[in-house]
């Protein structure tokens, strides 16, 4: 419907002409259907109405794509998201990968380092400490404060070592340092007892002479030892072999005894409490079925052993004390008596316990031997011991080996192993026990 406007000329009242509705919707922003225009004649506008028909199916294809673009983004998004966790999981998979290999390969080369430095470990004996250029440069005099246990020996003029060690067996001094060793502590004499052989004893007697005649005395022997006992056979040139073997038998031990008796020699019994203490882990005696002091006295040994470094024998010490009161009762055929000795046992420097004393005609090996033979002698003893100031000098070849050497140990940690006491024949006495932590 067409609309008039009025002119100068016409009459119009003031009255607004309403606006049609078509107008209405265009000022809407929101699309609307719209009734078909009609032509002035009242006849239906084809073309108006095929336009407005055109119209409306493009504004529907528009809401249509715009709907499909909707749909589509929201899938794209679920999509995207869906990747990205995806993609997330992928990189903590990747990172968990990289990471076990990395630990595989440090686990890899921490078993290769354990396979190679701990046997190299166990075959290269390490001593942390170099002492060869040790000084012995202090004094010990045990009389300023200490008096024989029998009162009897008050003006002894001996100070006896009655067991030491060298380097010819497993101690660490030369058999050169011991002597000037057992000075620094107090002893004008020295009895050498290295495993199983009198070399060590030879060379130290040799040294003492030239160096320290008629002043140090020392007397050559050995320490017979094995897996039932250990035994100090004194006054020996001669190396004793007989019935010496890792596991000897009674009568391999009487064989022993009966030869040192033969080649001029005695027999003093080593540390009884030392052999039948139990062992760690393997909780049986560190020797097998030692004789009984009873046995080896019917045997025919000579004496023992009742203080050995800071251990004192007393369950021995009385066995003897009882002895040599049945000799003074019995006087028509006593038995000798036993010898009272007592022994550092030094196989690296330390404190010094004990000193034998005895009153020798003068200071040598014939008169100190006169004295133990009759079983004149008595001892010192001191628990606390004296403080030794030597120190020796760290090792060249373990400052140089110790990481390694301090990395094998980390792994041997992890196991605890419990070997059984030594033979001296090559052999342990018992069997080890290998204990895996976390397993036992």
């Amino acid at each position: 419907m067409a609309v008039h406007v009025c002119g100068p000329s016409d009459k119009c009242d003031n009255t607004v002409a309403p606006i049609p509705p078509h107008h209405a919707q265009e000022e809407d922003s929101t699309p609307r259907w719209s009734a078909p225009e009609v032509s002035p004649s009242g006849i239906h506008d084809d073309n108006a109405d095929s336009s407005s028909s055109s119209h409306a199916k493009s504004r529907l294809r528009r809401f249509l794509d715009k709907a499909r673009r909707q749909r589509s983004g929201e899938g794209q998004q679920h999509s995207g998201e869906a990747k990205s966790a995806s993609s997330g999981k992928q990189r903590i998979w990747r990172y968990a990968l990289l990471a076990g290999k990395r630990v595989g390969a440090m686990a890899a080369l921490f078993a290769a380092l354990a396979v190679l430095v701990v046997p190299i470990h166990s075959l290269i004996e390490l001593k942390t400490f170099d002492f060869s250029t040790m000084k012995f440069d202090w004094v010990t005099n045990p009389r300023d404060h200490l008096v024989p246990v029998d009162p009897e020996y008050n003006n002894f003029n001996v100070l006896l070592d009655g067991h030491a060690h060298t380097t010819v067996s497993d101690g660490r001094l030369t058999p050169e340092q011991l002597v000037e060793y057992s000075i620094a502590q107090g002893f004008n004499a020295v009895i050498v007892t290295d495993h199983n052989t009198v070399a060590g004893g030879l060379r130290a007697e040799s040294y003492a002479k030239r160096k320290y005649p008629g002043r140090f005395v020392v007397v050559p022997g050995m320490e017979y030892s094995n897996c039932r006992i250990h035994m100090n056979f004194i006054d020996l040139n001669t190396t004793v072999s007989v019935g010496n073997k890792a596991f000897p038998s009674d009568d391999n031990i009487k064989q022993a005894i009966a030869k040192v008796h033969e080649l001029g020699g005695l027999v003093i019994v080593n540390h009884i409490p030392w052999s039948n203490h139990s062992q760690d882990r393997i909780q049986a005696p560190r020797l097998v079925n030692h004789p009984s002091i009873q046995s080896l006295v019917d045997w025919g040994v000579d004496g023992f052993e009742i203080a050995n470094q800071g251990t004192f024998d007393l369950p021995t010490y009385q066995y003897m004390l009882a002895q040599r009161t049945e000799i003074r009762r019995n006087t028509v055929d006593p038995p000798a008596p036993l010898i009272f000795m007592t022994g550092s046992d030094v196989h690296t420097p330390g404190s010094a316990y004990a000193w034998t004393v005895l009153r020798a005609a003068n200071l040598t090996k014939e008169a100190i031997m006169k004295e133990i033979r009759h079983a004149r002698t008595s001892f010192l003893f001191d628990p606390t011991g004296n403080r030794a100031n030597g120190r020796p000098n760290y090792s060249a070849r373990y400052l140089a080996l110790a990481p390694l050497s301090e990395l094998a140990q980390y792994f041997e940690s992890f196991v605890d192993r419990y070997e059984g006491q030594y033979s001296f024949h090559g052999t342990h006495c018992r069997q080890g026990i290998v204990d895996v932590h976390g397993q036992s």
